[in-house]
């Protein structure tokens, strides 16, 4: 009987430790299908980013590369070779996003195209 019980507590675990890794990747997959799209800095033409669902997009008008993880967004643009990170908060129905570079502090909002 205990060996029953020990062998249903194994069980009942890796249920949970599986169905939890679900969980989490639908959450990643919500967020970072917010980004997907293009994002115009009102008023700035040239300030456009498009983020694919693939982890590419454009930005200033150079391709890039982008992540997203623990509430940073990281972009890299490929021709530059630079490197920035940023906060990120959704407003507005997700319609807005506003960036905050980590280095520097400076704030953009970016209106869903």
């Amino acid at each position: 009987m205990k060996k029953q019980i020990v062998i249903s507590g194994i069980a009942i675990l890796f249920i949970v430790v599986g169905l939890s890794g679900c969980f989490d990747s639908d959450n990643s997959n919500s967020e970072l299908n917010k980004f997907v799209g293009t994002w115009k800095l009102e008023g700035l033409e040239q300030n456009t980013y498009t983020f694919f669902s693939d982890g590419t997009g454009s930005g200033m008008g150079d391709s890039i590369e982008w992540e997203i993880g623990d509430g940073k967004l990281e972009v890299y643009w490929l021709d530059r070779a630079i490197n920035l990170t940023f906060d990120y908060e959704f407003l507005n129905n997700d319609e807005t996003l506003l960036l905050t570079e980590e280095f520097s502090g400076h704030i953009e909002g970016y209106i869903k195209q």
